[in-house]
C-alpha cells in the first residue's frame, strides 16, 4: 500500500472513533444531569409528604360561596351555614366545627377524628364510625370533599390563601 493511502485510511478512521467517544461522553453526561435534576426536583402538585398541616384554619366557603351562605332547595327547605373551622393537631388528630341553620332548626356541630396527609392529599377518619372523606391542601388552604352536612354532600373550604 502506498503511504498517502495508508495514512489517508487512517485518518479517515480516526474521526469516527473519537465521534463515538465524544457521543458516549455528551449522552452519559445528558443522563447524569437528568438524573441529577430529577433526584433534586419535586412535583409540584403534590409536594412534600412531611410539610406540616398543623394548625387551625377558619372556614372560608361552603361549595365554593363565601360563608355565610343560606342555601334553598327544590322543597323550599333553607340551610344556612354560618361558619366553623378546622383544627388539626400534631398528634394526628383533627376537630372540624361547623354551626348554621336548617329552617328553624340551630346546630352547633363537631366532627372528630384521625387524619393523614400524603402529598396534596389528606384523608380524615372520624371517630363516630361514619366513612372516611377526603381533602386537599394548597398553599394555607385546606378544601374538603363531600363532607355530610344534613344528609348533603358539602365541598368545604378552610383557610386562606
Amino acid at each position: 500500500m502506498e503511504p498517502t493511502r495508508l495514512l489517508s485510511s487512517v485518518t479517515a478512521k480516526a474521526p469516527r472513533r473519537y465521534s463515538a467517544i465524544a457521543r458516549r461522553s455528551a449522552l452519559a453526561a445528558a443522563f447524569a444531569v437528568a438524573a441529577i435534576t430529577a433526584a433534586c426536583s419535586s412535583d409540584s402538585s403534590t409536594g412534600p409528604s412531611n410539610t406540616p398541616v398543623t394548625g387551625a384554619y377558619p372556614m372560608a366557603t361552603a361549595r365554593g360561596l363565601t360563608v355565610p351562605h343560606t342555601f334553598t332547595d327544590a322543597a323550599g327547605k333553607k340551610l344556612t351555614i354560618e361558619g366553623g373551622g378546622l383544627t388539626l393537631n400534631a398528634n394526628g388528630t383533627f376537630e372540624l366545627r361547623y354551626k348554621g341553620k336548617l329552617n328553624a332548626l340551630v346546630f352547633d356541630l363537631t366532627d372528630e377524628g384521625t387524619y393523614s396527609a400524603a402529598g396534596s392529599t389528606m384523608t380524615f377518619t372520624p371517630d363516630d364510625g361514619e366513612p372516611s372523606y377526603t381533602g386537599r391542601r394548597s398553599g394555607k388552604s385546606i378544601m374538603i370533599d363531600g363532607f355530610k352536612i344534613a344528609g348533603v354532600k358539602w365541598d368545604l373550604g378552610f383557610g386562606g390563601k
